[in-house]
Order: C-alpha cells, then structure tokens, then sequence
C-alpha cells in the first residue's frame, strides 16, 4: 500500500484498509475537511492575536484610570460648588433650634433634641414646650410657651424675626441694628442688647430692656428704649411712650392713657398726672412726649422737662417747640443717657470691611453699644 493512501488517497490501498473502510463506512462524515493554513497564514493570525491581547492589557488600565480621574473630578466639582445649594442652604438661610422642654414645632414637624429652621419657616410651642434659637453667630433667643415665630430674613449684618404672638427672650451681642424683630404693631432694633418682647393675640405688645438699648418703631414712631425700660405698643398707635419700670402703678396707667385714651378730658387729666409727678429720672419718659401730645400740650410737656433737666443754651425754645431733631437731640444729650447720635447711627449701614466684632462683651453692651468702632 502506497504511504500516501491514507494522506490523500492516491496509490494502491491496503486489503485490510479497504476492509476496514468498508465496515466504518457507514459512520463516515460526510462535511468537508477542515482547511489547514499554511505558515504564513499562521504567523499574521498569531501577531493578530498578540496585537489585541497588548492592546486590551495595557488600553484597558488606561480606561479604568480615566474613569477615576473622571470619578474625582466630579467629587471635586461637587465637594467645593455644592455648597451653594446644600451647605450655604444650612449655614446661611437657616438656624440651629433646640428643645428646652416640650415638644416644639417648625411647620407641621415635632422638633426632638435639635434641628434647623429655614428662612420662611415658623416655629410654634403650645403651652408645654420652649425652644432655643441660635441667631447666626451672634447671638440667642429663647421662646417661651404659646409663641409663633418666623424666620424671615438671615445674611451677614442682618437678622430679622416676625413675632406673631407670646413671647421671645432675645441676647445679641453684635454691633447696632443687626438683629431686628417685627411685630404686628412695631419693630424692634436691637441695639446691642439684652430684652423680651411680648405680643398678644390682638397684636399689642409690651417691650422690656434688661441691657442696653432697644429701637421701636412704627411708621416713623420712634421709641429709644433704655436698659431698666419698657414700651407698650398697639395696633393704632404704634410703639408707647417708653417709662422706667421703676415708676409707680398710677404713673404708668396715666402714660397709657395718654398713649391710647380717646376720651379727651380722660387724657388731659391724665398727662396733668404725668408732668406732676415725674421725677428726674423720667425725665427720658418726658423728652419722648414732646412729639406724641398735641401742639396745644406741648408746651407744658416741654415747661415740665426743663424743670428736671434744664434746656440746653445752645438751642431755642421754639426750635424745640417745632420738633427740630438736632434740637431735641441736644437736649437728650444733657439727660445723663449718653448722647443722641449713636442711636442715631444704627439706621446706617455698617461700612463694608469695618472690622467690627460681633463677638462684643455684654458688659461693653451694657455701657453703650457703638456703632463702626
């Protein structure tokens, strides 16, 4: 039998080959056989193969630390310009609040331990609960049971609260005009200060100055509150004649009638009262008449200062008479409560870059707040 027989075919079979093939030939497959590549076929599918096995080894890391760089970037980018949606949210447009006892409200959600209340929102006690709010960095203010409060407004120099109804126990300790709490009948300005403020369900109030000084005002009303003083305030008239909360029970209905009486004969008896029996020391209570009674009145209330505290030379009787401010605030300069032109102050703005601290003492407050300094 030919060798190439069993390769391709060809030559002389074996007998027993031909036995063979016979009796497996039914078994036989009938696809054609597989092509065989030649050597040089052979060597391009090898470097093929050794070109996409690199090239997968090493583009593959390379597309794994892009991704990562790409990973960073955005943990970058969301870390440092996030804040001004997240973090500037909570540091900036919000307050940290804690229970004192109770359960307080912010909306409709119990407040347990501690949380935050955002600009527009409003925190509620019943007649179990108090709460603490931290203003920003300078300051604090407790509320008692039966309040409603509103964060309204809260960036750098500026505070601003709305006092629905009860009552708030406030402690700033930052310059003048910084922290300011409105109500349904006045505003208050803190002056640098420590105070409690007070409103009823009908929207009168009662203003109370433990350290400092306090600006109340109304539609141009101005009450200058001192510390050891308080102030009444209504819907009609606005922020009350400011009186020491030393003066007897008699004087301080008698300020309230002259304030808010209707009765005209009521009120002439009852500002006869108060100029009778004002001591020196209401001599602040008398200055804060002046512009309040009526052009027929005034003179009285004017005769009845300068008994306590004698008219400035410099200035003139009808200079005062006609409510000049600079004459008027020369006069409260003499009544031993520091001079008129700090308080005056505080309805400007601070100047930009003043270095001013909010981190003051409370006994510098307690002197006189300043203003810039």
């Amino acid at each position: 039998m030919s060798d190439y027989y069993l390769f391709d075919g060809s030559g002389a079979p074996d007998p027993d080959v031909v036995r063979l093939e016979q009796m497996l030939g039914r078994w036989r497959s009938t696809t054609s056989a597989p092509l065989i590549a030649t050597s040089s076929e052979r060597r391009t599918a090898n470097a093929e193969r050794r070109t996409t096995y690199f090239g997968v080894r090493f583009l593959g890391p390379a597309l794994a630390a892009a991704a990562a760089i790409a990973v960073m970037v955005g943990v970058t980018w969301y870390t440092t310009a996030s804040p001004t949606s997240a973090e500037a949210t909570v540091g900036k447009g919000s307050w940290q609040v804690a229970v004192i006892i109770g359960t307080p409200r912010i909306g409709a959600d119990a407040l347990v331990g501690e949380g935050r209340i955002s600009v527009g929102q409003t925190l509620t006690t019943d007649a179990g609960s108090r709460a603490r709010l931290d203003v920003s960095d300078i300051g604090q203010v407790t509320v008692d049971e039966r309040t409603r409060v509103r964060l309204v407004e809260t960036r750098e120099g500026h505070h601003r609260l709305a006092l629905d109804r009860g009552t708030l126990h406030a402690t700033i300790t930052a310059p003048p005009g910084q922290f300011v709490v409105s109500t349904p009948s006045a505003t208050a300005t803190d002056l640098g200060c420590i105070y409690s403020l007070h409103v009823n369900d009908d929207g009168s109030g009662l203003l109370s100055v433990e350290v400092g000084w306090v600006a109340f005002e109304e539609r141009g009303r101005e009450s200058f509150v001192p510390a050891g003083a308080s102030s009444r305030t209504g819907r009609i008239n606005g922020p009350g004649t400011p009186r020491f909360d030393d003066t007897n029970e008699a004087f301080r209905d008698a300020l309230d009638e002259v304030d808010n009486g209707r009765d005209a004969g009521r009120k002439a008896a009852s500002l006869g009262y108060v100029l009778a029996y004002a001591r020196p020391r209401d001599a602040m209570t008398l200055w804060h008449l002046i512009p309040r009674v009526d052009p027929p009145d005034r003179e009285a209330v004017v005769d009845a200062l300068a008994r306590r505290v004698p008219m400035p030379a410099a200035i003139s009787r009808d200079a005062v008479l006609s409510l000049d401010r600079d004459a008027l605030d020369q006069w409260w300069d003499t009544l031993g409560l520091d001079e008129a032109t700090w308080w005056r102050k505080w309805k400007q703005p601070l100047p930009t870059g003043s270095g001013v601290s909010s981190k003051k003492s409370l006994a510098t407050k307690s002197r006189k707040p300043t203003v810039g300094r």
